[in-house]
C-alpha cells in the first residue's frame, strides 16, 4: 500500500523551488547592493573617473551577483528536495530540474518587476528617450542577459551538487560505537 502512495506523488516540489528562488533573489540583492555601495564609495563626483572602467566593473559585478544568487537558490532547492531513492542519473536530473526551475521562477519575478518599473518610467517621461538613455538601456539589457545566462547554467549545476551532497551517507560520529 505504501508503494502505491509513493508512486502517486510528484517528483517535483514547488515549495522548494519557490524557497530557492526567494533565496536567490535575497543573495543577488545583497551582493548587488554591496557592489553599488563600493562603486559609489570609490567614485568621486570631482574626479574624472573612467566611465568605461566603471561600466565594465558594474557589468561584471552584476554577472557575479546573479550567478551567486542562482547558485545559492539551486543548491538550496536540491538540498531541501525529498530524497526519492531512485539511484543514478534520474535523481541527478531531478535535482538539476529543481535548480533550473529556481532560475525560471526568479527570472519570471524579475521580468514582472522590470515590466512594472519600465511602465512607470515610460509614463513619467512621456515615452521618449534620448540617445544616451537608449545606449544605457541597451548596455544594461545586454549585461543582464549575460548575467541571467550564467545563472541559467549555474542553478542546475548547483542543484546537482546539492542533491549529491544531500544523498551522501553521513559519516559515523567519533566515539560512538555501533552495536552488532
Amino acid at each position: 500500500m505504501r508503494e502505491v502512495e509513493v508512486m502517486n506523488q510528484s517528483a517535483f516540489t514547488w515549495s522548494v523551488v519557490i524557497a530557492g528562488a526567494l533565496a536567490a533573489w535575497a543573495v543577488a540583492f545583497l551582493i548587488t547592493l554591496l557592489g553599488a555601495g563600493v562603486g559609489l564609495a570609490i567614485s568621486s563626483p570631482y574626479a574624472a573617473a573612467s566611465s568605461t572602467t566603471m561600466n565594465i566593473g558594474g557589468a561584471l559585478w552584476l554577472v557575479f551577483a546573479q550567478t551567486t544568487g542562482f547558485v545559492t537558490g539551486g543548491y538550496l532547492a536540491a538540498r531541501l528536495r525529498i530524497r526519492d531513492h531512485i539511484p543514478g542519473p534520474e535523481t541527478m536530473f531531478r535535482d538539476a530540474a529543481h535548480g533550473f526551475m529556481v532560475w525560471v521562477v526568479g527570472v519570471g519575478i524579475l521580468a514582472f518587476v522590470i515590466g512594472i518599473a519600465g511602465a512607470s518610467a515610460a509614463s513619467s517621461t512621456g515615452g521618449t528617450m534620448n540617445d544616451a538613455a537608449r545606449q544605457a538601456a541597451a548596455y544594461i539589457s545586454f549585461w543582464s542577459f549575460v548575467a541571467l545566462l550564467f545563472g541559467a547554467v549555474a542553478a542546475p549545476l548547483a542543484g546537482m551538487l546539492g542533491g549529491e551532497l544531500r544523498d551522501e551517507e553521513p559519516a559515523p560520529r567519533r566515539g560512538v560505537r555501533r552495536r552488532a
